[in-house]
């Protein structure tokens, strides 16, 4: 799978920080969310069938989509490429989006990681 994403946990706060040119594509630096709004922590094997939305803005070409979707009403952040499975955050009260999808180097220990920060349950 695609590295596209670093994490870290700092300060009680998840930092995504997306790696090159995938900060331009789509328009993020870095998205910080608190360890105590994160409801779930879940592995997407099948991003691909994922129902997105309208992307405003941000990329969505070929095996690579990195941006702001819009899907019923919520406002989603993908960084994804390739066709291997994504990290997904859920995020409660939807701030600054409402799930996240990303591509990391190992999508299951991310999911532990995160799960162990915010103290959820797997």
């Amino acid at each position: 799978m695609s590295d596209r994403n670093a994490l870290g946990i700092s300060n009680g706060n998840l930092v995504v920080k997306p790696r090159g040119l995938d900060r331009l594509w789509g328009f993020r630096k870095q998205i910080v969310v608190p360890l105590d709004r994160i409801e779930r922590v879940e592995v997407e094997l099948h991003p691909r069938a994922i129902r997105r939305g309208l992307r405003a803005p941000g990329l969505d070409a070929y095996w690579k989509r990195s941006g702001t979707f819009h899907p019923g009403g919520e406002r989603h952040y993908w960084n994804q490429s390739g066709s291997g499975p994504v990290l997904v955050v859920v995020i409660a009260g939807g701030d600054p989006f409402a799930r996240l999808y990303l591509s990391v180097a190992d999508a299951e220990s991310a999911r532990e990681m995160i799960a162990e920060e915010a103290n959820l349950t797997l």
